[in-house]
């Protein structure tokens, strides 16, 4: 039996297409290991920056020159679906490390295209009929969930806003999404075996479409009827401030599944940087929805991503983010440094690009101040009895367990138990914080 391994790079929805592109090639009758040397790698690929893309890049020689048999399949982001495919196909076969490239939405086609290179394979038990690979047969697949008490499904594929940094229109292509009946299926599903807490995952979530209308709201209280059934968390990501909805707002205030944790990104706090990037947004409507949010939903936790040293960002810009960001008191903030994407418009604006020495000052800064907003919010914790659902539980010397996972707000929690609790929801009394992580111990 020829065996496999996935090695992912990048977002929640790369885990969730490589929980695709697992279950396929087990129907092909590959064998998951965790043994180095594996028949075929498959590299799950990310291309928001550079760096995502050199460290994949890195990964794969280094495997090849220490497996020099394996046969490694690259598919993810860096696998352009618009523009010329063929050309950004043929682009990654000519590095030595690479002998297999298909879209994820080709996943489905997988079998056919590795017969080439496992001639012996049984394909016999791989029934399907999931023609030529579109995103909508893509869907079909079953996932092979590695974490049955939190599972990922994707309602949309895709992003139709196109900011002027952001590759994501290139890579994903535009927005296409699930027919509301199959992901409240997968999500029943999901339940079923097990599962505690669903993340909807799209690059757009809140633009989720069906029959022509955007309807987020009314899927998310179709999904939250599965707390009948065991469901407990709801989570989802990644929004855009455009369509987050007063009606949104509303919904979520009124969901039995909801966590009080919303990830908004903002991007900057200045209008005139919004602008530059193609935003379509002010600060000042941004901070209206903040303030509906936390009216709405008492002790949110409020998290964003911020780009610092966008082109032409200038001292007075930056301030202005650094106000806002002390104004909003973010409990997390994904803050990176501007990297430019190619094919983007930010990428062509090379004559306003910020020195690199000026833009990892400008991050050091902003971090210190998003450490002090998110700590203190943090100690605000301290005393408080909160549910925990564990990810992680490890076995210690004196024959207790070191469990980590997240709050119902998305603070990441420690605390020592006489049992393993992997999957469980707990009640945690926290009792201290060190840096991001509350600490705390199990209420018996």
């Amino acid at each position: 039996m020829s065996t496999y391994q996935i090695q992912t790079f990048g977002c929640q929805m790369n885990y969730s297409d490589s929980e695709r592109v697992a279950a396929v090639l087990e129907l092909c009758g590959f064998e998951s290991t965790d043994n180095k040397g594996v028949d075929l790698l498959v590299v799950n690929t990310c291309s928001v920056r550079q760096k995502s893309e050199d460290k994949a890049y890195g990964f794969m020689v280094q495997y090849k020159k220490d497996h020099p048999e394996v046969i490694i399949a690259v598919t993810g982001c860096m696998v352009r679906q618009t523009g010329n495919k063929s050309n950004s196909q043929d682009k990654l076969l000519q590095y030595d490390p690479i002998g297999l490239v298909f879209r994820i939405e080709d996943t489905a086609r997988l079998p056919k295209l590795l017969e080439d290179h496992f001639p012996a394979l049984d394909l016999t038990n791989f029934v399907s009929n999931f023609g030529q690979g579109s995103v909508e047969n893509y869907f079909q697949i079953n996932p092979r969930v590695a974490n049955k008490s939190q599972a990922l499904v994707p309602i949309m594929q895709g992003c139709d806003k196109f900011c002027s940094y952001c590759i994501v229109p290139f890579t994903r292509g535009r927005e296409i999404s699930r027919p509301s009946e199959d992901i409240i299926k997968e999500c029943k599903k999901h339940v079923n075996n097990g599962a505690l807490e669903i993340t909807l995952l799209g690059q757009n979530v809140n633009s989720y479409t069906e029959d022509g209308k955007k309807c987020f709201p009314k899927l998310l209280k179709e999904i939250d009827k599965l707390k009948e059934l065991g469901l407990s968390r709801l989570r989802f990501v990644s929004h855009h401030p455009q369509d987050f909805t007063d009606e949104m707002i509303d919904t979520l205030s009124s969901m039995k599944t909801n966590c009080p944790y919303v990830h908004l990104p903002v991007q900057h706090g200045s209008n005139r940087v919004l602008k530059k990037m193609n935003r379509n947004y002010t600060i000042e409507e941004y901070e209206k929805k903040i303030e509906q949010i936390r009216k709405k939903i008492p002790g949110c936790a409020i998290a964003t991503d911020i780009i610092v040293g966008f082109p032409g960002e200038r001292d007075e810009d930056f301030q202005e983010l650094c106000d806002f960001a002390k104004r909003m008191k973010f409990d997390f903030s994904y803050t990176a440094i501007f990297s430019p994407r190619r094919g983007t418009r930010a990428a062509e604006m090379k004559d306003e690009f910020v020195p690199l020495d000026i833009k990892k000052k400008r991050f050091h800064v902003f971090d210190e101040i998003i450490k002090e907003t998110s700590f203190d919010n943090r100690e605000k914790s301290i005393g408080k009895i909160l549910e925990v659902l564990v990810e992680t539980s490890k076995k210690l010397p004196n024959r207790k367990f070191r469990n980590s996972g997240r709050t119902r707000e998305y603070f990441e929690t420690w605390f020592d138990s006489k049992k393993d609790l992997l999957g469980k929801e707990v009640k945690v009394k926290v009792t201290g914080r060190n840096g991001y992580v509350l600490e705390g111990g199990k209420i018996e």
